[in-house]
């Protein structure tokens, strides 16, 4: 068994055509959100190698946390 202690985040990822080379307001084609954050990130890797696995993490308390 593994308890996991530490950060919970939202990670935003946006798909642009071309990498930006200079500051300036860019389309996004395509996005995702995913929960991330070390504990998180480590929770997920240990379940998937088979553990069982709990997360102890702080989310506050708005809309992104209903999300995670």
């Amino acid at each position: 068994k593994l308890l996991s202690v530490g950060a919970l985040t939202l990670d935003t990822i946006l798909r642009v055509e071309t990498l930006p080379v200079h500051q300036g307001k860019f389309i996004a084609s395509d996005g995702l959100q995913i929960a991330s954050g070390m504990a998180t990130s480590a929770a997920c890797a240990a379940h998937r190698l088979g553990a069982e696995v709990s997360l102890w993490a702080s989310a506050g308390d708005d809309a992104v946390a209903d999300q995670l």
